[in-house]
């Protein structure tokens, strides 16, 4: 453990000694989980500090009023995890989130889409999520699947992205892929910095240490549902 601790100090200092919890989407998004482990995991927010609750869509629109009044802000997600479902479908999605009161939403794009080369259809779905959000008040992050995507692909998607004026792009669902190794990060970051946009990492961060290397690759925010680990572990370590 005393190699764990240190590793995780070192990290820490390359990160610039952030916050830790603020950096944290803390997330449920298990079809197994009751609604009430969404009303828990608001609770744990509000106790730690960590940047939000990201919830299913029908706990999300239901919890609303209970995350204001404990000061709580709410996540979650559209189109997850495939983006397969039709574009007035996913775009409706994010305007019942919006509309209800979720802070920000987590898209899914069709990556098939990115897939067959379609810009056209990828540049027309990011402006209008982004758009329907915005009408509302909320905003949105980009979810690309990352780690399933060539170095040209993710240029140009993350082109499409920023000039949509999506204000984040995720590395992946953490379902079809997982995006939060520190490569994946490194590599999306490259092109997300040229513009001016954030990288949340997410998909198999489950420690500490996962977290912190993500942070230092470039990643301004982490989602995961080892959230309590993670914040126990930076208290332990790194006080």
């Amino acid at each position: 453990m005393e190699k764990y601790a240190e590793l995780a100090r070192k990290l820490w200092e390359l990160a610039g000694r952030p916050k830790i919890s603020q950096l944290i989407d803390a997330t449920i998004l298990d079809p197994s989980k009751p609604i009430y482990a969404s009303m828990e995991l608001i609770d744990f927010v509000a106790s730690t500090g960590a940047f939000c609750a990201l919830v299913p869509p029908s706990h999300a629109v239901q919890l609303v009023d209970v995350a204001k009044g404990r000061g709580v802000r709410l996540c979650s997600v559209a189109g997850f995890p495939y983006g397969y479902a039709p574009l007035e479908a996913k775009v409706k999605e994010v305007e019942v989130l919006a509309r209800s009161g979720v802070e920000e939403v987590d898209y899914v794009l069709d990556v098939s889409r990115i897939k067959s080369g379609d810009k056209g259809y990828v540049e027309r779905e990011v402006k209008l999520a982004v758009k329907t959000a915005r009408d509302y008040g909320s905003k949105v992050k980009i979810i690309i699947e990352a780690p399933i995507l060539t170095d040209d692909e993710i240029e140009w998607v993350v082109d499409v992205v920023t000039s949509a004026g999506a204000f984040m792009v995720k590395t992946s669902t953490g379902v079809i892929s997982k995006g939060g190794d520190p490569v994946t990060v490194s590599r999306l970051t490259r092109y997300a910095s040229k513009h001016g946009i954030r990288v949340k990492a997410a998909g198999g961060i489950r420690t500490l240490i996962d977290a912190l290397e993500a942070v230092v690759a470039g990643a301004s925010r982490i989602g995961t549902s080892s959230y309590a680990r993670i914040i126990e572990e930076a208290e332990k370590y790194l006080g």
